[in-house]
């Protein structure tokens, strides 16, 4: 299917709740097939991805489960695919994929970053990479692992670490090293992201 046929489809399913009603909700209540306001473009979630926080060691589960949820949103103005994230750690926090990078594209002393540097970063809790001439340093805090899940009660999910960096200017890159049963080098992704604020999100439809 092509992009103004997707784009026509999806404008079709778009029916939107009552303003008075869509005032009580927010990202958390959006299900696949919903449909949101951001950036001045309308939205459908296209898919729904779950992030199970677990130990960095060994991928167990914690006595207490810690949920990311991500949104693949697609543009019924452009036909553009883009991701969201929210979490609630206290407060809802939510997050933009700014960029998707290539591995090569991230320098550690001037050099493209090696599985060695990301490891030798994470030993030393402490390292500074860059990107396009923008250095970003290791946060330790915000580092995490994680099952990736396609629904929340998936018996068995892809593990992932995820080495987490941040600019002076807040924006933050995540190198994602993925962990596909029985393999010894896990694959590498990186992105940038940036924090987005709940109320420029209005969601119109839930699913």
């Amino acid at each position: 299917m092509n992009s103004v046929s997707e784009r026509l489809q999806a404008i079709r399913g778009l029916n939107p709740l009552p303003v008075k009603d869509r005032k009580k909700l927010d990202i958390t209540h959006l299900k696949k097939g919903g449909y949101l306001d951001f950036e001045d473009q309308t939205w459908q979630v296209n898919n729904l991805f779950f992030y199970l926080d677990v130990k960095w060691n060994n991928f167990a589960r914690r006595k207490k489960d810690y949920w990311i949820t991500e949104l693949e949103l697609f543009s019924l103005n452009t036909g553009k695919t883009i991701y969201l994230e929210w979490e609630i750690d206290d407060v809802l926090e939510i997050s933009k994929t700014s960029a998707l990078l290539k591995m090569r594209e991230i320098k550690f002393e001037n050099k493209p970053l090696s599985r060695a540097d990301l490891e030798y970063i994470a030993d030393e809790e402490a390292g500074e990479v860059v990107v396009d001439g923008v250095p970003f340093y290791y946060s330790e805090d915000d580092t995490w692992a994680g099952l990736f899940l396609k629904t929340r009660d998936s018996k068995d999910g892809v593990a992932v670490r995820c080495y987490e960096f941040e600019s002076d200017d807040e924006q933050c890159l995540t190198i994602e090293a993925w962990h596909e049963q029985d393999e010894d080098r896990p694959d590498r992704e990186a992105f940038l992201s940036l924090e987005v604020n709940s109320h420029s999100i209005s969601v119109l439809q839930t699913d």
